[in-house]
């Protein structure tokens, strides 16, 4: 091995920590292919499914004018939310000297990196217009979180990037020392360029260390603001339930209790598949075991800190929307996230018998599936009010596209985290051995050494993408069902409207062989030519019809004039509307222009923008500034001679 230790240092104990690291890029095994080729075609698919989601618009997803947002912002929500767990969990083991995160480093660090990347594509599939992301950019809107969040996401997946980075460098070096000719020369460019002439002289270790310190130190508050300014641009939709104070915190815990437990699902996965039980030992899972459920513990005091005022208040939309989730529609989900997801894992922790790597394990996934059911449950029970009626409807409903490109995200990380660590080593070689009290120095004029005997690998387990496709699964079956093709082909609907000053009321009567059809949803219109040429339908109101098959919708009028009222309702996915109209003359009208009231703080709301931009700014600087450190450091190294930090 051509690797250059001091007199003490063991070579057994240095080599193995380089073979461990070297393992997932020799030669896979036929399940490893077999694994990537599964996770492959389910992205694929994915992607497939979102063409068509173009092609035919957001209606194919589930989608109505009504719920705009559902499945995809719970899903950014909930993937990039992991992200902050293995960023933020390894930052702070860092900063407070927990010496036994050293095995963990780089498995967290790289879940952090790829699922943020997972995460943020997401963005694409829930705005429908994806080239509009651009306006963002060149029309931004300063007053908007959701431009924040983006400059939030964009800051926090550059510097999560360099924390992966950072730690390469002498690694990658150390790499190049011990086996060049097991590289390939695509690994042999990419670790020169990444290692440059790094040897570990003391210089150099020491701007490397701080280098790290720093970058450490921003992950924190960026993985906090990010989470923070996402709750707030829910707070934008005028929804009841989304506007609750405590939802910063309450996302940004959410975020770290499921990504500390994808970190344990990573780690299991790749302790087993590349027997790394060495370095990763059961005392690792039973510490992060502990920090999972002190987090399980913070989030039910804040779920019920979210719910209880609400109820107390006893508005109707909160009331309803807790209604719901305690005894309604949508009561057992709630329950499973509150049984499954919270307190069974604090248990399996907490029993002497559980508290073991398949213990823990099981815990982390329940936790990782059950809390990705909790964020679609706020995103859609609440999704479905109408502001018009003040009702809640069923305006959303999985269909193939959506959980297809659900499941391409899910598939994505395991098979981005098992292409990645086929790249670079998955084990921070460095740092267990400086940590071990063994600091390796690279030789990097050492000629190529022999070839070490190649080693059988298994394929990583990819425990979260399985978990989460057995609930999609599930939801499938349990999704609201079309109603019966007789219902469909029989369906009929009157519609009488009556004036009253400005103030309209419309009612649809739908039955189906002479019978009332109740609970069906029906959209009311109104033809104007008031924003374009023409017999315009404008929707007013979409209202479930009652027990006797009636639905009605109250709204002022804006204009006068001769109009046409219709309503239509679709008995079943994909077949043809019915629908009805009546003529309607409007002679008083409302106008709904209110002159704009001067705003207030609008001075300082200026000068705040120019302070937050100034504050990505300092944070690219800082985080470039460390990349150029480090760069600096290792081209000279050649003025320097190699002394390891004993």
């Amino acid at each position: 091995m051509s690797i250059v230790v001091d007199a003490a240092q063991p070579i057994d104990e240095v080599t193995g920590v380089v073979e461990a690291a070297m393992r997932p890029m020799r030669r896979a095994s036929m399940r490893f292919w077999v694994a990537i080729a599964i996770l492959a075609v389910i992205v694929a698919f994915g992607i497939y499914a979102w063409i068509v989601q173009l092609e035919q618009g957001m209606g194919v997803a589930g989608y109505s004018d009504s719920s705009f947002w559902a499945i995809y912002i719970a899903d950014v929500v909930a993937f990039i939310g992991v992200s902050y767990g293995g960023a933020v969990v390894s930052a702070i083991l860092l900063l407070t000297g927990a010496t036994w995160r050293a095995p963990l480093a780089r498995l967290s660090e790289g879940m952090a990196l790829v699922t943020v990347l997972v995460g943020a594509a997401f963005i694409f599939p829930h705005l429908g217009r994806p080239e509009r992301v651009l306006e963002m950019v060149t029309q931004p809107n300063f007053a908007s979180p959701v431009f924040w969040d983006m400059m939030a996401i964009i800051t926090y997946t550059c510097v999560t990037f360099v924390f992966f980075l950072l730690p390469l460098v002498p690694d990658t070096a150390i790499l190049r020392g011990a086996h060049p000719d097991e590289l390939g020369r695509g690994r042999q460019l990419l670790y020169r360029l990444i290692s440059r002439n790094w040897v570990g002289t003391t210089r150099q270790r020491k701007v490397l260390h701080s280098a790290i310190l720093i970058t450490a130190i921003l992950i924190i508050p960026l993985a906090v603001a990010v989470h923070s300014v996402l709750s707030w641009a829910f707070a934008l939709v005028s929804r009841p339930g989304w506007h609750e104070s405590i939802w910063a915190p309450y996302f940004v815990i959410a975020a770290l209790y499921s990504g500390i437990a994808l970190v344990i699902l990573v780690t299991a996965g790749f302790r087993r598949g590349y027997h790394l039980e060495t370095y990763i030992t059961k005392r690792h899972f039973e510490r992060l075991g502990f920090i999972m459920v002190a987090l399980s513990a913070v989030y039910i005091y804040l779920t019920f800190a979210d719910l209880l005022p609400s109820a107390y208040v006893g508005e109707s939309g909160p009331s309803e929307i807790i209604h719901g989730m305690l005894v309604g529609d949508v009561a057992m989900w709630f329950w499973i996230f509150l049984l499954f997801g919270t307190f069974a894992p604090i248990v399996l922790v907490a029993l002497p018998w559980t508290r073991n790597v398949w213990g823990i394990a099981i815990a982390a996934g329940l936790v990782v599936v059950i809390m990705w059911v909790k964020r679609v449950l706020m995103v859609v029970e609440t999704a479905g009010y109408d502001r018009l009626t003040g009702s809640f409807g069923d305006y959303f409903h999985f269909t193939w596209v959506s959980i297809a490109i659900t499941l391409a995200g899910a598939a994505a990380i395991p098979l981005g985290l098992m292409l990645l660590f086929r790249v670079v080593p998955l084990i921070a070689i460095d740092e267990v051995a400086e940590l071990a009290g063994h600091p390796i120095t690279p030789n990097r004029h050492a000629a190529p050494g022999n070839n070490a005997k190649r080693a059988k690998k298994a394929v990583v387990a990819g425990a979260a993408a399985i978990l989460m496709g057995a609930f999609l699964a599930v939801g499938i079956a349990s999704a609201p069902e079309a109603s019966a093709e007789d219902m469909a082909s029989s369906a009929r609907m009157s519609v009488t409207a009556t004036v009253a000053g400005p103030e309209v009321t419309v009612t649809a009567v739908v039955t189906a062989a002479g019978q009332p059809v109740a609970g069906a949803p029906v959209t009311f219109y109104q033809s104007t030519s008031m924003f374009a040429p023409g017999d315009n339908r404008v929707p007013v109101g979409k209202v479930p019809t009652g027990a006797d098959g009636t639905a009605t919708v109250t709204y002022v009028a804006t204009e006068t004039g001769s109009f046409v009222m219709s309503a239509t309702y679709y008995a079943e996915v994909g077949a043809d509307a019915v629908e009805a109209e009546v003529p309607l003359e409007v002679t008083e009208s409302v106008s709904p222009y209110v002159a704009p009231q001067e705003t207030l703080l609008a001075p300082q709301g200026k000068a705040l923008v120019a302070v937050l931009l100034g504050l990505v700014a300092l944070v690219f600087v800082l985080v470039v500034s460390q990349v150029i450190r480090v760069r600096r450091a290792t081209r000279l190294a050649d003025l320097e001679p190699a002394q390891p930090i004993a």
